[in-house]
């Protein structure tokens, strides 16, 4: 992934955002990063109300973001100077063509085209690794992410799933030409 990073994408206000992998030493910044988060945002990530969620919690469950075994998974930030403000991230199986995949933006930089940006490389890493459908679970009255998934241009499919709707973004040779910077989606 080195050849690829850093990446600057501009937002639809003029911010130059930073792309990036995701490294060890931002584990303090991510706790920062999902402590802006609000209660609903960490509810439609995480699929339960963590309205304020204790640390440790919070270091396990970036620490799974930050050490992805090899094969298993990918994840990248977005910063907007020295804070993160977005993250992505898949993880799989070793040898999967499925990975099961999650992208938040902080409530403050939503509506900038920062998430459909993390998805389109998201995309473009699972592609280099052999990903061929990413999918995640989301709330079915989640109409955010839902355009978000529709902005980047990849073909859906949607099913129900118990209370939860599955959405398998459906991954082609064209996740390689999704990634252009300085496109506002």
């Amino acid at each position: 992934m080195a050849e690829r990073w850093p990446k600057v994408f501009r937002t639809r206000r003029g911010l130059d955002i930073l792309i990036r992998p995701i490294q060890k030493a931002d584990i303090t910044r991510m706790v920062e990063f999902i402590g802006h988060l609000s209660p609903e945002t960490r509810y439609r990530r995480f699929h339960v109300p963590i309205p304020d969620p204790p640390h440790e919690e919070l270091l396990r469950r970036i620490g799974e973001t930050v050490d992805v075994p090899p094969g298993q998974g990918a994840a990248l930030v977005a910063l907007h100077g020295d804070q993160i403000v977005g993250s992505a991230r898949f993880a799989c199986s070793p040898g999967a063509q499925e990975a099961e995949a999650a992208v938040v933006v902080r409530d403050d930089y939503q509506g900038q085209g920062i998430g459909t940006c993390l998805l389109r490389e998201l995309a473009h890493i699972s592609w280099s690794h052999g990903i061929r459908v990413i999918y995640a679970y989301i709330q079915p009255d989640n109409e955010r992410i839902l355009r978000l998934i529709r902005r980047a241009q990849f073909p859906l499919r949607v099913q129900v799933d118990g209370g939860a709707m599955r959405v398998d973004v459906l991954l082609d040779e064209a996740a390689e030409d999704k990634t252009a910077y300085g496109e506002n989606s």
